[in-house]
């Protein structure tokens, strides 16, 4: 079960100063989280003006940070102009960023990320560092899983899609779309589109088809231009390796939908109707 989503470069274009850039891309991190995106893409497209190349990788970078649990993030984000707003954004409180800090609260199976401070030595986040006789990543956060806690605490790497509940999602640069279309041929491969067919008359078909691969790439244009114009050279390409076409908000009361606005309505419409087939457990009443 998995769900992916794919977003342009140009999704902070609209954004007219870096505090606006680091406030929509926390948005879109809250929107991924909440809906329980495993892996999340963004694409070239070639429409990035010059004055605006660096927004892709602020957004990844952006992402990133959200994603990692705030005790590990001044080891493995250093001090930088382009995170300046980033502590004002809200957490996201995934499962993977756990509130106590306490050794005492460390049982057995659970899982936290890490990162090595010094041979055989990490850092979980706890008022002390924890013995492990491997090598890890200084930089690069670690998945551990607690073997056991008495009389020594031992630690086992694993990897985030050994987690049985939803654990945050990876984001990344890709190139072109057409391309992550073609690698994910096994998957129910969506295009979100004002001039598609209405949720409501593809659910049916749509929850067939779900229901058979079990996975899911969520595809979304960017400010001023949807999928189809952002790929306007492979345009015939891009057509035939989506597999469904379809308008989330019918007869929207704004001209234009924000991108975070698409992501929300969107992704909760999925999440209704085939949460439990595409995605991990998240937090339950």
């Amino acid at each position: 079960m998995t769900l992916k989503v794919a977003l342009p470069d140009t999704s902070l274009a609209d954004s007219t100063n870096l505090r606006k850039k680091t406030s929509k891309a926390g948005r879109i991190a809250r929107a991924l989280a909440v809906f329980r995106v495993e892996e999340v893409f963004v694409y070239n497209t070639g429409y990035l003006p010059a004055s605006k190349m660096r927004d892709a990788d602020l957004l990844v970078k952006i992402l990133r940070y959200l994603d990692t649990p705030q005790y590990l993030r001044r080891r493995i984000f250093p001090k930088s102009p382009s995170l300046q707003f980033a502590g004002t954004l809200p957490p996201l409180r995934t499962r993977s960023h756990p509130l106590q800090s306490s050794l005492a609260d460390l049982s057995e199976e659970s899982v936290r990320w890490g990162v090595q401070v010094r041979p055989n030595q990490i850092d979980l986040g706890f008022d002390r560092l924890i013995d492990y006789p491997g090598i890890v990543s200084e930089r690069d956060p670690t998945l551990f899983r607690v073997i056991s806690t008495s009389p020594t605490i031992v630690l086992e790497p694993i990897e985030r899609s050994d987690v049985q509940e939803y654990w945050g999602y990876e984001a990344s640069r890709i190139g072109s779309l057409i391309d992550l279309l073609k690698q994910s041929e096994g998957m129910t491969r969506i295009g979100f589109s004002r001039k598609a067919s209405s949720f409501k008359n593809l659910e049916d078909d749509l929850v067939s088809t779900i229901s058979n691969t079990k996975s899911v790439l969520a595809i979304f244009g960017g400010p001023e231009r949807g999928i189809i114009e952002l790929c306007a050279n492979e345009k015939e390409d891009v057509k035939h390796h989506v597999d469904f076409w379809v308008n989330t908000i019918e007869g929207q009361g704004t001209e234009t939908v924000r991108l975070e606005e698409a992501l929300l309505v969107s992704l909760g419409l999925l999440n209704n109707s085939l949460g439990d087939k595409i995605t991990k457990s998240g937090y339950e009443r």
